[in-house]
Parts: structure tokens; C-alpha cells; sequence
């Protein structure tokens, strides 16, 4: 006896103990599409970690260029205007986040990074932007 068309609840019923047992382990009833009744049970488990190395919100390129605004906007337009990223190095060298710009790390090394972190915090070449105005916002926010 062959069945073409599942017939559902009436299909359930006319099942042995056995194949009633088995389809109340499984979930769903012998007309349910089985590729239905995993979606529905993938949509309920969330995705599982991928593993790796922790990602960071930002890289420390944006830290470094983010200390050095942090110095620039406490100096004058005039001189914020003359500075140079050397200069704003030495500076934050004796700051509470000197841990960023180590004497170990070469210089050119430090001015490519804050190079790349002035592009990606869009800081121009007056030390302004709005990016670090808008995240410094957020961040006096977050503290007590």
C-alpha cells in the first residue's frame, strides 16, 4: 500500500504505537516536510560563536589618533594649527595612556598608525572631527 499524499492528523492516527512513538520523539507529524521542522528548530537555537580572536570595537590605530585629538583640543586654535603628531607623541608619552605609545615602538611606526587612525576617526589636519566629538559624547556618558 503506497501513499501518494500525506493525510496529516488522519495519517497519524491510522499509525502503530511504534510509529506514533516515533513521530512524538521527532517533533512533528508524518506530513510535515522534515526540512521544514529543522528550519523551524534553526530558527529558535541562536548562532553558535565561530571561535577566533576576540574582535575589538576599535583598532589601536583609532585609540592612538584618539588620544592624540583628546591633547589637541585642550590647545589653543593657534597652536593646534602648527602641532605636529611628533610633538602630540611626546606629549601623550607622559599622559595616563602612554601604555598606547611605548618607547619600544619605533616612531615611524607610531606616525603610520596614527596616520591611519586620523583617516578612519576623520580627523583633518586642524584636529577636528566629529566622529571623536560624537564618541567622546558617548563615552562621558557611559561613566559614572
Amino acid at each position: 500500500m503506497s501513499r501518494s499524499k500525506p493525510l496529516g492528523l488522519l495519517q497519524y492516527l491510522c499509525l502503530s504505537e511504534e510509529e506514533r512513538h516515533f513521530h512524538q520523539i521527532k517533533g512533528y507529524l508524518p506530513s510535515d516536510n522534515s526540512h521544514e521542522a529543522i528550519t523551524r528548530t534553526d530558527l529558535v537555537n541562536p548562532p553558535k560563536d565561530k571561535g577566533g580572536r576576540p574582535k575589538r570595537k576599535f583598532h589601536i590605530n583609532e585609540r592612538r589618533a584618539y588620544c592624540l585629538w583628546l591633547i589637541a583640543k585642550q590647545m589653543s586654535e593657534e597652536t593646534r594649527i602648527k602641532v605636529t603628531n611628533r610633538e602630540l607623541i611626546e606629549v601623550a608619552r607622559n599622559k595616563p595612556f602612554r601604555h598606547l605609545f611605548k618607547k619600544s615602538t619605533s616612531q615611524e611606526t607610531l606616525e603610520q598608525s596614527i596616520s591611519r587612525g586620523k583617516t578612519a576617526l576623520k580627523i583633518d589636519k586642524e584636529w577636528r572631527s566629529e566622529v571623536c566629538d560624537l564618541l567622546e559624547q558617548v563615552l562621558n556618558k557611559l561613566q559614572p
